[in-house]
């Protein structure tokens, strides 16, 4: 499409126009990003920053991360208009969550915060408080989240503020397991999104109202209204919000017994989620179209599926860990930059009140001592909270969180150690996989406080039957490995179904729900599968899928015949299995 002509007084109005509709009218947007671009040699210098800000805000939205990042960053380093450079710092961060470059994002959400006091353009500020906002929600700060949403309200820019903080605010309550389906706030903030032409935001509501339906299990209110607005998402161009929309609709289709529609839409899901971004929305697709191979009874498709829903979910729990641990980080670290400053103050003042009393005698002597001690005891406390500090986070990146024990990481790290100790010593070591019995069914019924209850339980019921020498760790969602150093296969074996006994005392009432509790266990050990833990666990994992193929709720120890054959194992265990 040929350039317009436009006149150089035009330029500043076009430019304001296309951020006005940047998320209002993508298809418009872009056409006059593209007629800018094509006359870029003809604006000033503060037009060309506002175009390059625009382009990186477009990259962004289409979910080119890698090219948003260095354009919009340029703008907070050079831009010669201070609000141009926060609405620029705003974007950045927000695409830096997004891209799961969480310690940075903090960082810059740091400067903004400091910023914010100063900013006096309305929408810059309405930004800023948006993006904080976000990020406090994504590492479940929720009650820091509704403040700065309520704050955005509270200022309704432009008229534009009760849209995009109602947005924020009830996605919090959602998670935070705050509200309902049918509370009416929900269809206010819609109407007010779209008095103002934001459709995406409404949207973004609409999305939050079907999760809630979801979670009520009222699927075919969910199906309604996600059929009903499903070609306005599609026409939004926005990638992250049409695959979190369809896959939403597949695992209602899927709920309500609609397989073939489930399947075409959680591929869907898949093909518009964007490249490297593991989030929850693409987890529950792949699991979809598992759980549908699997029911059709094709067998390779299941595998691979599985295979790929158990990678998307070990990577979203992991970017879980990695944001909160990010936000920990940078907020200990600037609780520690604060102390130093503190610190230096503290010392300019000593030395002043040095300088003064150095005319004094005996009694001057006497006070900078005892200053000086002050100084030497501040600095050893400061030194001690610091210390505490680093051995805080260093232990927080080896625990699972919700359980208390070792995460994968460090299991494996421990597992690999006790094994290369046990082969040279020449010792015996069996490796047990554990993983409980429906547990996908007790958060889909009882929610995902029951199945962190149940969670927390099997942990301590297993603890009480494990030796300080033994190795246990979470590896996977509801899967925990153990490693028992000096115990051959038949001891493993007894020591697995003490565990598998206790599991099964557990108490089934959480909050007046029954939520029984059950686990499958696979058994090896080094005399059959040799001292690599690679391989320990490959053939725990193959005796733990004979076990769910068996019935479930039983210790299986590793059929040795089956080692030249573990493709063979699987698949016969995948053809028996219900879901876990």
């Amino acid at each position: 499409m040929p350039a317009l002509a436009i006149g150089a007084e035009d330029f500043t109005g076009l430019l304001q126009r296309a951020d006005a509709m940047k998320s209002v009218n993508p298809v418009e947007f872009v056409r006059l990003l593209d007629n800018l671009h094509e006359q870029q040699t003809q604006l000033s210098e503060s037009q060309r920053e506002h175009l390059q800000y625009l382009q990186g805000w477009r990259h962004a939205y289409a979910g080119e991360y890698a090219a948003a990042i260095p354009l919009l960053e340029s703008i907070v380093d050079k831009a010669s208009d201070p609000t141009l450079q926060f609405r620029a710092g705003s974007t950045a961060t927000n695409v830096r969550a997004l891209s799961a470059q969480y310690e940075g994002a903090f960082l810059q959400l740091n400067k903004l915060l400091n910023k914010l006091p100063e900013v006096t353009d309305q929408d810059a500020r309405l930004q800023g408080m948006s993006v904080a906002a976000d990020l406090y929600v994504l590492v479940g700060e929720y009650d820091l989240g509704i403040h700065y949403a309520e704050q955005v309200v509270k200022e309704n820019a432009r008229g534009r503020g009760v849209c995009r903080g109602e947005q924020i605010r009830l996605d919090a309550l959602c998670k935070s397991k705050r509200i309902t389906a049918d509370n009416p706030d929900l269809q206010t903030a819609v109407n007010a999104c779209l008095s103002q032409g934001e459709s995406l935001a409404a949207n973004a509501i609409r999305t939050t109202q079907a999760r809630l339906f979801l979670r009520e299990h009222r699927l075919d209110e969910a199906i309604a209204l996600l059929e009903r607005h499903y070609g306005e998402v599609e026409q939004s161009r926005y990638p992250r919000g049409i695959s979190e929309w369809e896959s939403l609709m597949a695992q209602a289709y899927q709920q309500r017994g609609s397989g073939n529609v489930a399947q075409r839409l959680a591929l869907r899901s898949v093909e518009h989620s964007v490249k490297d971004q593991f989030t929850q929305p693409l987890v529950g697709a792949y699991r979809v179209l598992y759980e549908e191979a699997e029911k059709h009874g094709d067998i390779a498709n299941a595998i691979a599926y599985l295979k790929k829903s158990a990678r998307a979910d070990k990577a979203y729990l992991d970017d879980v860990t990695a944001r909160q641990l990010a936000y920990e980080r940078v907020k200990s670290n600037t609780l520690s930059a604060k102390s130093q400053i503190e610190a230096l103050n503290q010392e300019n003042k000593l030395l002043q009140l040095q300088r003064e009393l150095d005319s004094k005698a005996a009694e001057t002597s006497r006070l900078y001592i005892a200053l000086l001690m002050l100084v030497v005891v501040f600095i050893a406390l400061w030194a001690y909270r610091t210390k505490r500090s680093q051995l805080h986070f260093m232990k927080l990146s080896q625990v699972d969180s919700l359980t208390g024990i070792s995460n994968r990481p460090r299991f494996i790290q421990l597992a690999e150690g006790v094994l290369e100790n046990a082969r040279k010593s020449q010792q015996q070591a069996s490796v047990v996989l554990c993983d409980l019995d429906h547990f996908k069914a007790i958060n889909d019924r009882c929610g995902h406080a029951a199945g962190d209850h149940v969670l927390r339980q099997a942990v301590m019921a297993c603890q009480t039957h494990l030796r300080v020498s033994d190795i246990f760790g979470r590896v996977g969602g509801e899967e925990f490995g153990i490693v028992l150093p000096g115990c051959g296969l038949e001891d493993a074996k007894q020591r697995a179904e003490r565990l598998r006994q206790a599991l099964s005392s557990i108490d089934p009432m959480f909050e007046g729900e029954r939520c029984p509790v059950s686990a499958s266990f696979g058994v090896t050990s080094t005399e059959i599968s040799g001292y690599e833990l690679r391989q320990l666990l490959a053939h725990a994992d193959a005796a733990l899928y004979r076990a769910k193929a068996a019935g479930r709720d039983r210790v299986m120890p590793f059929d040795g015949a089956l080692a030249d054959k573990p493709a063979v194992a699987i698949g016969e265990a995948l053809r028996n299995v219900g879901h876990a």
